[in-house]
């Protein structure tokens, strides 16, 4: 429908293309990326102009830091060994052999919060007669739960109209609720 579910534990899997762009052939090729799990290799041989699409992929599981920034970057290295001299080495590029930009993989975050505020007074007496005066109180109660998918930092409840107490709430992790921090109170005119 459209709606953003990424969350922690979700995997960015990623492909390669390994493109000998030399003049020799290469040799024990292989892709490293620190930071995800790779899979596949070495390419044993890789000629002139040749080009390898499926011996390495990579997978790398999202963290709540991740969906909080909304992107994952990172970058691969290839490196093979020529007939003579030393490795060659490339990094990664998104969608060219010539350059060497790193992989930005977007990660959608919502942040959303829901507020409920209950009120208590009781204005009857035991027998059910009304007996509300100026100067009684109505206390209040709030709950704060973050209903989206990032974290939410300095959570904080106004209300113009009451006397507030507590918070900020320093950090609140998506899904998790708070029914403690924030209280108030208003005196009946």
């Amino acid at each position: 429908a459209g709606n953003c579910v990424s969350a922690p534990g979700d995997i960015i899997t990623y492909a390669f293309t390994v493109t000998n762009t030399g003049n020799v052939t290469l040799t024990n090729v292989v892709v490293t990326d620190p930071l995800v799990t790779m899979v596949g290799g070495p390419i044993v041989s890789l000629a002139p102009g040749q080009i390898d699409s499926t011996t390495f992929t990579a997978s790398y599981v999202l963290t709540q830091d991740d969906v909080n920034a909304g992107q994952f970057t990172n970058q691969a290295t290839a490196t093979g060994t020529p007939p003579s001299g030393a490795n060659v080495t490339d990094l990664s590029d998104d969608n060219s052999n010539t350059e060497n930009d790193p992989t930005v993989t977007t990660i959608c975050n919502a942040a959303s919060i829901a507020l409920i505020k209950v009120g208590t007074y009781d204005g009857f007496d035991q027998a059910g007669n009304c007996v509300s005066a100026p100067g009684d109180v109505i206390t209040y109660a709030f709950t704060v739960t973050n209903t989206g998918n990032v974290t939410l930092t300095n959570v904080v409840v106004t209300d113009p109209l009451v006397t507030m107490v507590g918070g900020p709430i320093v950090s609140l992790a998506p899904g998790q609720v708070d029914n403690t921090t924030f209280t108030a109170s208003y005196i009946l005119t």
